[in-house]
């Protein structure tokens, strides 16, 4: 399909040899490029634990409002996961989203019901391009919508969002509109 094809370590199937970047055809995005010469160097140089997962790759997109992903759709979730469930918090509901303007944003959280599994966090809105990474980092960590909901988010902050959207997930949502 014109593209150099890599294992997780950023390996071509010639000996030594490895590619990162667009030509991989893989997600096509400058930070995972960052990524894939950051684990093509360290598996060089001995790591072999070092990988990419690309099913937790963020994606931003700047424009007003902004957008930000990271994970699977309620669409792909629901295809590959039996028993999904989904939030979403109406961001304009926070003190710090309207203190900064009309913007129009939520918070989405796609999870596995039976186990609290975060599959994906979708946002739009005041600076989610920013926020998109704690979603990233808790799916790096394996952690669950408890989690997100168990850990304080600072007020007035936009991430008080994510952790608006992880509490409606639970059943205990108090700040709807």
């Amino acid at each position: 399909r014109g593209a150099v094809a890599i294992d997780d370590h950023c390996r071509t199937k010639v000996p030594g040899i490895y590619a990162i970047g667009d030509v991989t055809g893989e997600v096509m995005l400058a930070h995972v490029a960052s990524r894939q010469g950051i684990v093509a160097v360290e598996h060089i140089a001995g790591h072999p634990e070092a990988r990419i997962d690309y099913g937790r790759v963020p994606g931003v997109i700047f424009m007003h409002p902004e957008l930000a992903s990271v994970g699977l759709s309620e669409a792909e979730a629901r295809e590959q996961v039996q028993g999904v469930k989904v939030s979403k918090f109406n961001q304009q509901i926070l003190g710090r989203d309207q203190a900064e303007g009309p913007a129009g944003g939520f918070v989405k959280i796609v999870g596995e019901e039976a186990t609290g599994r975060i599959l994906g966090v979708h946002m739009a809105g005041h600076r989610v391009t920013d926020l998109i990474h704690e979603a990233a980092l808790a799916m790096t960590a394996e952690l669950l919508v408890d989690d997100i909901a168990a850990t304080i988010h600072a007020h007035p902050t936009f991430a008080e969002g994510i952790l608006e959207a992880a509490e409606m997930w639970l059943g205990r949502g108090i700040h709807m509109k």
